[in-house]
Protein backbone atom coordinates (compact mmCIF):
# COMPACT_ATOMS: atom_id res chain seq x y z
CA UNK A 1 0.00 0.00 0.00
CA UNK A 2 1.46 3.17 -1.08
CA UNK A 3 0.21 6.68 -0.79
CA UNK A 4 1.76 9.84 -2.10
CA UNK A 5 0.44 13.56 -2.58
CA UNK A 6 0.32 14.50 -6.02
CA UNK A 7 -1.40 18.38 -5.63
CA UNK A 8 -2.21 20.70 -3.54
CA UNK A 9 -4.83 23.56 -3.62
CA UNK A 10 -5.05 26.30 -1.05
CA UNK A 11 -8.23 28.95 -0.53
CA UNK A 12 -8.13 31.54 2.68
CA UNK A 13 -5.86 29.60 4.24
CA UNK A 14 -4.04 31.70 6.90
CA UNK A 15 -2.04 34.68 4.25
CA UNK A 16 -2.78 32.26 0.80
CA UNK A 17 -5.78 33.90 -0.61
CA UNK A 18 -5.00 31.59 -3.38
CA UNK A 19 -2.23 28.72 -3.71
CA UNK A 20 -1.63 26.03 -6.06
CA UNK A 21 1.37 23.23 -5.98
CA UNK A 22 2.20 20.91 -8.22
CA UNK A 23 4.53 18.09 -6.91
CA UNK A 24 7.63 16.78 -8.89
CA UNK A 25 6.08 13.52 -9.49
CA UNK A 26 2.97 14.92 -10.75
CA UNK A 27 5.03 16.22 -13.46
CA UNK A 28 6.99 12.94 -14.35
CA UNK A 29 5.69 10.73 -17.01
CA UNK A 30 5.01 8.00 -14.38
CA UNK A 31 2.48 9.49 -12.02
CA UNK A 32 3.50 6.07 -9.77
CA UNK A 33 6.79 6.89 -9.79
CA UNK A 34 8.57 4.95 -6.69
CA UNK A 35 11.24 7.36 -7.19
CA UNK A 36 12.26 9.91 -4.94
CA UNK A 37 10.02 13.41 -3.99
CA UNK A 38 11.72 16.25 -3.17
CA UNK A 39 10.44 19.97 -2.97
CA UNK A 40 11.65 22.67 -1.01
CA UNK A 41 9.50 25.95 -0.32
CA UNK A 42 11.43 29.64 -0.65
CA UNK A 43 10.37 32.99 0.14
CA UNK A 44 10.46 36.04 1.99
CA UNK A 45 9.13 36.06 5.55
CA UNK A 46 5.88 35.90 5.90
CA UNK A 47 5.26 34.71 2.49
CA UNK A 48 3.37 31.46 3.11
CA UNK A 49 6.17 28.82 3.41
CA UNK A 50 5.20 27.93 7.43
CA UNK A 51 1.98 28.01 5.72
CA UNK A 52 1.90 25.04 4.02
CA UNK A 53 3.36 23.06 6.18
CA UNK A 54 0.77 23.97 8.56
CA UNK A 55 -1.86 22.76 5.52
CA UNK A 56 -0.44 19.20 5.67
CA UNK A 57 -1.07 19.20 9.33
CA UNK A 58 -4.24 19.77 8.85
CA UNK A 59 -4.76 17.40 6.81
CA UNK A 60 -3.03 14.71 8.67
CA UNK A 61 -5.75 15.88 11.28
CA UNK A 62 -8.34 15.37 8.86
CA UNK A 63 -7.76 12.00 7.58
CA UNK A 64 -7.06 10.64 10.52
CA UNK A 65 -10.31 11.61 12.73
CA UNK A 66 -8.64 13.83 14.97
CA UNK A 67 -10.37 17.39 16.14
CA UNK A 68 -9.01 20.46 14.08
CA UNK A 69 -10.75 23.45 15.46
CA UNK A 70 -7.75 24.41 17.64
CA UNK A 71 -5.99 24.84 14.07
CA UNK A 72 -8.76 26.62 12.35
CA UNK A 73 -8.92 29.45 14.53
CA UNK A 74 -5.70 30.68 13.68
CA UNK A 75 -5.62 29.81 10.34
CA UNK A 76 -9.16 31.24 8.55
CA UNK A 77 -7.66 34.06 6.48
CA UNK A 78 -8.23 37.21 7.89
CA UNK A 79 -11.85 38.24 7.24
CA UNK A 80 -13.00 35.36 5.49
CA UNK A 81 -15.91 32.92 7.35
CA UNK A 82 -13.63 29.86 6.26
CA UNK A 83 -10.81 27.87 4.23
CA UNK A 84 -10.80 25.18 1.53
CA UNK A 85 -8.16 22.62 1.24
CA UNK A 86 -7.90 20.33 -1.88
CA UNK A 87 -5.39 17.22 -2.21
CA UNK A 88 -4.56 15.03 -4.84
CA UNK A 89 -3.22 11.83 -4.30
CA UNK A 90 -1.59 8.61 -6.13
CA UNK A 91 -3.23 5.70 -4.38
CA UNK A 92 -1.51 2.20 -4.96
CA UNK A 93 -3.01 -1.02 -2.71
CA UNK A 94 -1.68 -4.08 -1.74
CA UNK A 95 -3.53 -5.49 -4.65
CA UNK A 96 -1.95 -3.72 -7.32
CA UNK A 97 -5.21 -1.57 -8.10
CA UNK A 98 -4.46 2.26 -8.75
CA UNK A 99 -6.18 4.94 -7.90
CA UNK A 100 -6.60 9.01 -8.31
CA UNK A 101 -8.14 10.34 -5.59
CA UNK A 102 -9.07 14.04 -4.73
CA UNK A 103 -10.18 14.93 -0.90
CA UNK A 104 -11.61 18.20 -0.22
CA UNK A 105 -12.57 20.22 2.38
CA UNK A 106 -14.23 23.21 3.14
CA UNK A 107 -13.94 24.14 6.90
CA UNK A 108 -15.00 27.02 8.95
CA UNK A 109 -15.28 27.52 12.81
CA UNK A 110 -19.04 25.99 12.81
CA UNK A 111 -18.85 23.41 9.67
CA UNK A 112 -16.64 21.02 8.14
CA UNK A 113 -18.18 19.73 4.37
CA UNK A 114 -16.07 17.00 2.67
CA UNK A 115 -15.93 15.21 -0.54
CA UNK A 116 -13.92 12.54 -1.73
CA UNK A 117 -13.61 11.44 -5.66
CA UNK A 118 -11.66 8.81 -7.39
CA UNK A 119 -10.52 7.39 -10.28
CA UNK A 120 -9.37 4.17 -10.84
CA UNK A 121 -6.70 2.19 -13.35
CA UNK A 122 -8.24 -0.82 -15.21
CA UNK A 123 -7.87 -2.48 -18.29
CA UNK A 124 -5.02 -0.08 -19.32
CA UNK A 125 -7.05 2.72 -18.63
CA UNK A 126 -8.40 5.58 -16.23
CA UNK A 127 -12.31 5.78 -15.43
CA UNK A 128 -13.80 8.65 -15.03
CA UNK A 129 -13.32 10.51 -11.52
CA UNK A 130 -16.63 10.14 -9.71
CA UNK A 131 -17.93 11.19 -6.38
CA UNK A 132 -17.44 8.23 -3.70
CA UNK A 133 -18.50 10.26 -0.70
CA UNK A 134 -19.48 13.47 -0.35
CA UNK A 135 -20.79 15.15 2.55
CA UNK A 136 -22.40 18.12 4.26
CA UNK A 137 -21.92 19.05 7.97
CA UNK A 138 -24.65 21.70 8.65
CA UNK A 139 -26.84 19.39 6.71
CA UNK A 140 -28.93 17.18 9.07
CA UNK A 141 -30.86 15.40 6.40
CA UNK A 142 -28.73 14.17 3.80
CA UNK A 143 -26.17 11.68 5.41
CA UNK A 144 -23.69 10.63 2.86
CA UNK A 145 -23.91 11.45 -1.08
CA UNK A 146 -24.14 9.91 -3.63
CA UNK A 147 -26.71 7.70 -2.54
CA UNK A 148 -25.78 4.65 -4.87
CA UNK A 149 -21.62 5.06 -3.35
CA UNK A 150 -23.85 4.97 -0.17
CA UNK A 151 -25.86 2.08 -0.28
CA UNK A 152 -22.81 0.62 -2.26
CA UNK A 153 -20.64 1.23 1.27
CA UNK A 154 -22.59 1.02 4.31
CA UNK A 155 -25.32 -1.50 2.79
CA UNK A 156 -29.21 -0.72 3.32
CA UNK A 157 -29.78 -1.59 7.28
CA UNK A 158 -31.54 1.02 8.83
CA UNK A 159 -29.75 0.02 12.20
CA UNK A 160 -26.52 1.35 10.01
CA UNK A 161 -28.01 4.45 8.65
CA UNK A 162 -29.28 5.34 12.48
CA UNK A 163 -25.45 5.39 13.58
CA UNK A 164 -24.19 7.13 10.51
CA UNK A 165 -26.78 9.71 11.34
CA UNK A 166 -25.96 9.94 15.47
CA UNK A 167 -21.97 9.71 14.58
CA UNK A 168 -22.28 12.67 12.17
CA UNK A 169 -23.90 14.66 14.59
CA UNK A 170 -20.88 13.78 16.98
CA UNK A 171 -18.13 15.05 14.20
CA UNK A 172 -19.56 18.10 13.86
CA UNK A 173 -19.62 18.90 17.34
CA UNK A 174 -16.34 17.97 17.64
CA UNK A 175 -15.05 19.56 14.41
CA UNK A 176 -13.61 16.31 13.10
CA UNK A 177 -14.06 14.45 9.79
CA UNK A 178 -17.02 12.52 9.84
CA UNK A 179 -15.91 10.29 6.68
CA UNK A 180 -12.76 9.21 7.67
CA UNK A 181 -13.70 8.87 11.78
CA UNK A 182 -13.30 5.52 13.85
CA UNK A 183 -16.71 5.61 13.74
CA UNK A 184 -17.87 5.11 9.53
CA UNK A 185 -14.65 3.31 9.34
CA UNK A 186 -16.12 0.79 11.79
CA UNK A 187 -19.60 0.73 9.38
CA UNK A 188 -17.66 0.68 6.61
CA UNK A 189 -15.90 -2.46 7.47
CA UNK A 190 -19.16 -3.93 8.02
CA UNK A 191 -20.79 -3.04 5.01
CA UNK A 192 -17.81 -3.11 2.41
CA UNK A 193 -14.94 -4.19 3.96
CA UNK A 194 -13.82 -6.34 0.81
CA UNK A 195 -14.99 -3.33 -1.65
CA UNK A 196 -12.61 -1.54 -4.12
CA UNK A 197 -14.17 1.85 -2.33
CA UNK A 198 -13.34 0.56 1.53
CA UNK A 199 -9.50 -0.24 0.43
CA UNK A 200 -8.92 2.95 -0.84
CA UNK A 201 -10.82 4.81 1.59
CA UNK A 202 -8.84 2.88 4.23
CA UNK A 203 -5.42 3.31 2.80
CA UNK A 204 -5.64 7.66 2.74
CA UNK A 205 -6.24 6.96 6.86
CA UNK A 206 -3.24 4.71 7.29
CA UNK A 207 -1.62 6.98 5.20
CA UNK A 208 -2.41 9.85 7.67
CA UNK A 209 -1.53 7.98 10.57
CA UNK A 210 1.08 5.73 9.88
CA UNK A 211 3.26 7.08 6.85
CA UNK A 212 2.23 10.89 6.72
CA UNK A 213 5.08 13.06 9.52
CA UNK A 214 4.91 17.06 9.63
CA UNK A 215 7.76 19.03 11.74
CA UNK A 216 6.40 22.12 12.99
CA UNK A 217 8.15 24.85 14.32
CA UNK A 218 6.36 26.84 17.25
CA UNK A 219 7.33 30.28 17.97
CA UNK A 220 10.67 30.67 19.24
CA UNK A 221 10.76 27.70 21.42
CA UNK A 222 11.57 23.96 19.83
CA UNK A 223 8.61 21.82 18.23
CA UNK A 224 7.69 18.32 20.02
CA UNK A 225 9.25 16.67 17.22
CA UNK A 226 12.62 18.61 18.63
CA UNK A 227 12.34 17.48 21.59
CA UNK A 228 11.40 14.31 21.47
CA UNK A 229 13.03 11.31 18.75
CA UNK A 230 10.29 9.40 16.87
CA UNK A 231 11.17 5.87 17.15
CA UNK A 232 9.29 3.71 13.96
CA UNK A 233 9.43 0.28 13.20
CA UNK A 234 7.39 -2.44 10.95
CA UNK A 235 5.04 -4.17 13.14
CA UNK A 236 3.66 -6.66 11.23
CA UNK A 237 1.84 -5.01 7.83
CA UNK A 238 1.93 -1.99 9.64
CA UNK A 239 3.75 0.91 10.91
CA UNK A 240 4.38 1.06 15.36
CA UNK A 241 5.95 4.35 16.57
CA UNK A 242 7.66 5.26 20.00
CA UNK A 243 8.59 8.43 21.18
CA UNK A 244 11.30 9.07 23.29
CA UNK A 245 11.91 12.22 25.44
CA UNK A 246 15.58 14.11 24.26
CA UNK A 247 15.49 16.13 27.23
CA UNK A 248 14.48 13.55 30.21
CA UNK A 249 14.06 9.94 31.45
CA UNK A 250 11.41 7.74 29.87
CA UNK A 251 9.60 4.63 31.01
CA UNK A 252 9.62 2.36 27.73
CA UNK A 253 7.21 -0.64 27.86
CA UNK A 254 9.86 -3.56 28.64
CA UNK A 255 8.46 -5.67 25.05
CA UNK A 256 9.61 -2.34 23.05
CA UNK A 257 12.95 -1.23 24.85
CA UNK A 258 14.77 -3.69 22.65
CA UNK A 259 13.25 -2.24 19.27
CA UNK A 260 14.06 0.97 20.48
CA UNK A 261 17.85 -0.22 20.82
CA UNK A 262 18.00 -1.29 17.44
CA UNK A 263 16.64 1.44 15.75
CA UNK A 264 18.87 3.91 17.40
CA UNK A 265 21.60 1.49 16.44
CA UNK A 266 20.39 2.02 12.85
CA UNK A 267 20.52 6.02 13.58
CA UNK A 268 24.28 5.56 14.72
CA UNK A 269 25.06 4.11 11.56
CA UNK A 270 24.26 7.38 9.38
CA UNK A 271 24.68 9.83 12.60
CA UNK A 272 28.23 9.01 12.81
CA UNK A 273 28.92 9.66 8.98
CA UNK A 274 26.92 12.85 9.08
CA UNK A 275 28.76 14.13 12.51
CA UNK A 276 31.70 12.14 13.08
CA UNK A 277 32.12 10.91 16.17
CA UNK A 278 28.60 11.16 17.55
CA UNK A 279 27.19 8.36 18.80
CA UNK A 280 23.41 8.07 21.15
CA UNK A 281 22.35 4.93 23.44
CA UNK A 282 19.61 4.54 25.33
CA UNK A 283 20.86 3.78 28.41
CA UNK A 284 18.54 1.97 30.79
CA UNK A 285 17.88 3.53 34.18
CA UNK A 286 16.07 0.37 36.28
CA UNK A 287 12.51 -1.55 36.36
CA UNK A 288 9.68 0.48 36.65
CA UNK A 289 6.07 -0.27 36.69
CA UNK A 290 3.93 1.55 33.41
CA UNK A 291 0.64 2.98 34.37
CA UNK A 292 -1.18 0.21 32.82
CA UNK A 293 0.22 -1.80 35.88
CA UNK A 294 3.45 -3.47 33.10
CA UNK A 295 6.43 -3.96 33.83
CA UNK A 296 9.13 -0.86 31.76
CA UNK A 297 12.28 0.21 31.52
CA UNK A 298 13.61 3.38 32.90
CA UNK A 299 15.52 4.68 30.30
CA UNK A 300 17.58 8.12 28.62
CA UNK A 301 19.21 8.95 25.41
CA UNK A 302 22.52 10.05 25.94
CA UNK A 303 25.62 10.71 24.20
CA UNK A 304 28.73 8.26 24.25
CA UNK A 305 32.25 10.07 24.34
CA UNK A 306 35.25 7.45 24.38
CA UNK A 307 38.74 8.59 25.62
CA UNK A 308 41.16 6.95 23.09
CA UNK A 309 43.97 7.71 26.40
CA UNK A 310 42.07 5.81 28.93
CA UNK A 311 39.61 3.48 26.58
CA UNK A 312 36.90 4.81 29.20
CA UNK A 313 33.83 5.68 28.05
CA UNK A 314 31.46 8.29 29.35
CA UNK A 315 27.93 9.12 28.64
CA UNK A 316 26.39 12.51 28.80
CA UNK A 317 22.79 13.79 28.52
CA UNK A 318 21.20 14.73 25.10
CA UNK A 319 19.98 17.64 26.86
CA UNK A 320 23.72 19.36 27.51
CA UNK A 321 23.83 19.20 23.22
CA UNK A 322 22.99 21.80 21.25
CA UNK A 323 20.04 22.70 19.48
CA UNK A 324 21.24 21.81 16.31
CA UNK A 325 22.01 18.33 17.45
CA UNK A 326 19.00 18.11 19.02
CA UNK A 327 17.30 18.60 15.64
CA UNK A 328 19.56 16.63 13.90
CA UNK A 329 18.53 13.22 16.02
CA UNK A 330 14.89 14.05 16.16
CA UNK A 331 14.69 14.16 12.37
CA UNK A 332 17.44 11.74 11.35
CA UNK A 333 15.26 8.56 11.37
CA UNK A 334 12.24 10.23 9.78
CA UNK A 335 14.44 11.00 7.08
CA UNK A 336 16.17 7.49 7.26
CA UNK A 337 12.52 6.15 6.90
CA UNK A 338 11.80 8.57 4.21
CA UNK A 339 14.72 7.65 2.17
CA UNK A 340 13.78 3.96 2.07
CA UNK A 341 10.32 4.19 1.80
CA UNK A 342 8.32 5.15 -1.12
CA UNK A 343 5.15 5.45 0.99
CA UNK A 344 6.44 7.88 3.84
CA UNK A 345 6.10 11.51 3.11
CA UNK A 346 8.10 14.12 5.57
CA UNK A 347 7.14 17.35 5.78
CA UNK A 348 10.10 19.79 8.13
CA UNK A 349 9.48 23.67 8.31
CA UNK A 350 12.85 25.10 8.59
CA UNK A 351 15.07 22.50 7.99
CA UNK A 352 18.13 24.57 7.74
CA UNK A 353 17.47 25.32 11.51
CA UNK A 354 20.83 24.31 13.12
CA UNK A 355 22.12 22.39 10.29
CA UNK A 356 25.52 23.36 8.35
CA UNK A 357 24.41 24.44 5.03
CA UNK A 358 26.91 22.44 3.40
CA UNK A 359 25.82 19.16 4.95
CA UNK A 360 22.07 20.57 4.45
CA UNK A 361 22.68 20.54 0.63
CA UNK A 362 24.45 17.14 0.39
CA UNK A 363 21.68 15.46 2.88
CA UNK A 364 18.72 16.96 0.45
CA UNK A 365 21.25 15.71 -3.07
CA UNK A 366 21.48 12.14 -1.72
CA UNK A 367 17.77 12.36 -0.86
CA UNK A 368 16.94 13.47 -4.68
CA UNK A 369 19.62 11.21 -6.24
CA UNK A 370 18.70 7.43 -4.61
CA UNK A 371 15.83 8.29 -1.82
CA UNK A 372 12.35 6.95 -2.74
CA UNK A 373 9.86 8.53 -0.19
CA UNK A 374 8.44 12.06 -0.26
CA UNK A 375 10.19 14.90 1.18
CA UNK A 376 8.84 18.54 1.75
CA UNK A 377 10.67 21.74 3.55
CA UNK A 378 10.90 24.92 4.14
CA UNK A 379 14.28 27.19 4.33
CA UNK A 380 16.29 29.98 4.31
CA UNK A 381 18.93 28.75 3.16
CA UNK A 382 20.02 29.07 -0.20
CA UNK A 383 22.42 26.04 -0.62
CA UNK A 384 19.55 23.70 -1.88
CA UNK A 385 18.87 25.73 -4.55
CA UNK A 386 22.58 24.85 -6.48
CA UNK A 387 21.90 21.26 -5.37
CA UNK A 388 17.87 20.48 -6.27
CA UNK A 389 16.67 20.12 -9.66
CA UNK A 390 14.60 23.32 -10.55
CA UNK A 391 11.51 21.38 -10.35
CA UNK A 392 11.90 20.47 -6.72
CA UNK A 393 11.77 24.18 -5.83
CA UNK A 394 8.85 26.22 -5.27
CA UNK A 395 9.22 29.85 -4.74
CA UNK A 396 6.41 32.16 -2.75
CA UNK A 397 5.31 35.52 -3.92
CA UNK A 398 3.88 38.99 -3.03
CA UNK A 399 0.18 38.10 -4.12
CA UNK A 400 -1.80 35.97 -2.08
CA UNK A 401 -4.04 35.64 -4.99
CA UNK A 402 -0.84 33.38 -6.57
CA UNK A 403 1.15 32.90 -3.64
CA UNK A 404 3.10 29.92 -5.07
CA UNK A 405 5.14 29.32 -8.44
CA UNK A 406 8.40 27.95 -9.87
CA UNK A 407 10.90 29.38 -12.40
CA UNK A 408 10.47 29.70 -15.36
CA UNK A 409 12.86 28.94 -18.67
CA UNK A 410 15.51 27.12 -16.37
CA UNK A 411 18.08 25.39 -18.35
CA UNK A 412 20.37 22.82 -16.68
CA UNK A 413 23.60 25.08 -16.77
CA UNK A 414 21.61 27.47 -15.03
CA UNK A 415 22.42 28.16 -11.19
CA UNK A 416 18.94 28.86 -9.40
CA UNK A 417 20.37 30.65 -6.68
CA UNK A 418 21.56 33.34 -8.95
CA UNK A 419 18.54 33.70 -10.89
CA UNK A 420 16.55 33.68 -7.46
CA UNK A 421 18.84 36.60 -6.40
CA UNK A 422 18.23 38.47 -9.92
CA UNK A 423 14.60 38.19 -9.87
CA UNK A 424 14.48 39.78 -6.22
CA UNK A 425 16.96 42.68 -7.39
CA UNK A 426 15.78 43.24 -11.18
CA UNK A 427 12.04 41.91 -10.73
CA UNK A 428 10.74 38.61 -12.51
CA UNK A 429 8.74 38.53 -15.63
CA UNK A 430 5.84 37.04 -13.28
CA UNK A 431 4.56 37.38 -10.26
CA UNK A 432 6.53 39.87 -7.29
CA UNK A 433 9.18 37.43 -5.67
CA UNK A 434 10.18 39.97 -2.89
CA UNK A 435 8.25 42.83 -1.16
CA UNK A 436 11.10 45.69 -1.48
CA UNK A 437 12.65 47.20 1.84
CA UNK A 438 14.25 50.28 2.31
CA UNK A 439 17.64 49.56 4.05
CA UNK A 440 17.98 53.38 4.70
CA UNK A 441 14.71 53.78 6.28
CA UNK A 442 15.38 50.45 8.25
CA UNK A 443 18.42 52.03 9.71
CA UNK A 444 16.85 55.82 10.64
CA UNK A 445 14.02 54.02 12.30
CA UNK A 446 16.31 52.02 14.32
CA UNK A 447 18.39 55.13 15.03
CA UNK A 448 15.21 56.64 16.01
CA UNK A 449 13.88 54.04 18.37
CA UNK A 450 17.60 53.82 20.09
CA UNK A 451 17.48 56.98 21.33
CA UNK A 452 15.56 57.42 25.27
CA UNK A 453 12.47 57.89 25.63
CA UNK A 454 13.67 61.26 27.79
CA UNK A 455 15.62 62.63 25.06
CA UNK A 456 12.22 62.09 23.03
CA UNK A 457 10.30 64.44 24.74
CA UNK A 458 13.49 67.11 25.77
CA UNK A 459 13.52 67.45 21.67
CA UNK A 460 9.58 67.54 21.53
CA UNK A 461 9.61 70.43 23.62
Amino acid sequence: MRVRIQSATIRHFRNVSFGEILFPCNMSSDFFSIKSDVLGIYGQNGSGKTTFIDVLEVLKCLLSGVPIKDHLESCISKGRNGSELSFEFSVEDDQGYKFRVVYSAQMGLDYLNESVKSSVFQSGEWSRMNPIMETCSTDTKVLITPDTKKRELFGKKTQILDELRVTKRLCAKEHRSFLFSNEVFVLLQEGSGNTLWYHMLAALRHFAGASLFVVNNRGAGLSTMETELPVIYRKENSLGQLKLPLDQPAIIPAVDFSIAREVINTINVVLREVIPGLEIELAPLGKEFTKQGGIGIQAQLVRTISNPETNETIQLPLKYESEGIKKIISILHLFICAYNSPGITLAIDELDSGIYEYLLGELLQIMQKSGLGQLIFTSHNLRPLEMLNSSSIIFTTTNPESRYVRASNIKPSNNLRLRYFRDITLGSDGEELYQETNSIEIAHAMRKMGIPSVDRTMEGG
